[in-house]
């Protein structure tokens, strides 16, 4: 059943007055979390869905049609409509990251397994999946590290006085449905906008490549992407799962013959609906 729409942030959210001058903003600038939760007072596991849409929008095939289909297979599941254009993809982050904390935060409430909590993403949706991911209790980024020192400029420092902000941000599981995972390369420089000055462009693209914070506590992944995906993802999909199997960690990668980018549940294209079998399969196994 859904449930009503909870903020992330009751009050103070991160980069909430960067545009307030503007009109509606995608959510007014304030980013919320919708639940689909399932009935009775069993713990159960939950996922997160992060739809896509190029940072500019969020696809309505990724959101609530996956968290049904999750729902129907014994999952609550929660739609972050995280922030996008004017804003940039690291407020977008920051609402991604917080959506997880604030989930755990109330598995309790919810019924959910705390120790059950993953996250599936499209697109857009897949960095912001991978991003969470490898980035948080990885035991990569040292306190005082440089990848520290970026992550605070460009996602800023969880509130001390705030108990959500000091709830873990780890995932579980994730899935990354043609997701992008890495952005930016030397081929493909992010916009001088995005690059604060103290950070060169070669550790901007480091910091944002996922596949170089993988690490032994990345959790287990399931990816799926069509060879003929005009978007291209093929190959930063084909190098994360290199990542994962070089450092002898659990995924599984699809790679479905055809299908354009943005199928959603696939139903439209039988060769690729099979995929939320397969994901079913996958994540009752974990």
């Amino acid at each position: 059943m859904e449930s009503k729409e909870l903020k992330l942030w009751e009050k103070g959210a991160p980069d909430a007055d960067l545009f307030s001058t503007v009109g509606d903003l995608n959510n007014e600038g304030l980013p919320t979390l919708t639940p689909y939760l399932l009935a009775g007072a069993e713990r159960r596991p939950a996922m997160i869905v992060c739809p896509g849409g190029s940072f500019q929008f969020r696809a309505p095939n990724e959101g609530e049609p996956i968290a049904r289909w999750l729902n129907q297979i014994g999952f609550n599941a929660f739609v972050v409509n995280y922030r996008v254009a004017p804003f940039s993809p690291f407020t977008s982050s920051k609402d991604a990251v917080r959506a997880v904390r604030l989930v755990r935060y109330h598995a309790q409430e919810f019924n959910i397994d705390p120790e059950r909590i993953g996250m599936i993403g499209f697109s857009a949706g897949g960095y912001l999946t991978a991003f969470v991911g490898t980035r948080f209790e990885n035991g990569v980024m040292a306190p005082g590290s440089r990848d520290a020192q970026i992550m605070s400029m460009l996602l800023g420092e969880p509130d001390l006085n705030d108990p959500v902000d000091q709830t873990s941000a780890r995932l579980n599981a994730m899935v990354l449905c043609y997701g992008e995972t890495s952005p930016f390369s030397k081929e493909k420089l992010p916009p001088d906008a995005l690059v604060p000055k103290d950070i060169s462009v070669d550790e901007f693209i480091g910091f944002t490549s996922n596949h170089q914070h993988i690490s032994a506590n990345t959790p287990p992944t399931f990816l799926w992407v069509t060879a003929t995906d005009h978007w291209n993802f093929q190959r930063q999909n084909l190098l994360f799962a290199q990542v994962l199997n070089e450092q002898n960690l659990p995924f599984d990668l699809h790679v479905f013959t055809k299908g354009p980018h943005g199928l959603g549940l696939g139903e439209d294209e039988p060769t690729v609906a099979i995929w939320t079998k397969l994901c079913e399969s996958w994540l009752q196994g974990l």
